[in-house]
């Protein structure tokens, strides 16, 4: 039987640095400038809620996942190209993504 085993303990990619979106009213995504290295995306959300899609679709209050203030959480770095974001308030939220490898 084969089996696909992801690393548990993922490592800072050193050549990368974190990257910052804001998140407004206008669906927007972060820039595909992530590290060839980088496989996992630690992301935090801060100063507002935000929708998130994945499917290509815009986010809104009647389509995605809602994410807290202070989410954090992991992803995939495909997960994260994919992304779309949506402040989910009258504020604009801000993520964070920090990259990481095996």
């Amino acid at each position: 039987m084969n089996s696909f085993v992801v690393n548990l303990y993922p490592k800072p990619n050193q050549l990368a640095t974190s990257q910052n979106l804001t998140v407004a009213g206008t669906s927007v995504q972060f820039a595909n400038t992530f590290s060839a290295l980088t496989n996992a995306i630690f992301i935090t959300v801060q100063t507002a809620p935000v929708w998130i899609t994945f499917d290509g679709s815009t986010p809104s209050s009647t389509n995605g996942h809602l994410l807290p203030i202070n989410y954090n959480g992991w992803f995939s770095k495909d997960s994260i190209i994919a992304a779309k974001w949506l402040r989910s308030t009258g504020t604009s939220a801000f993520v964070t993504a920090s990259e990481f490898t095996n």
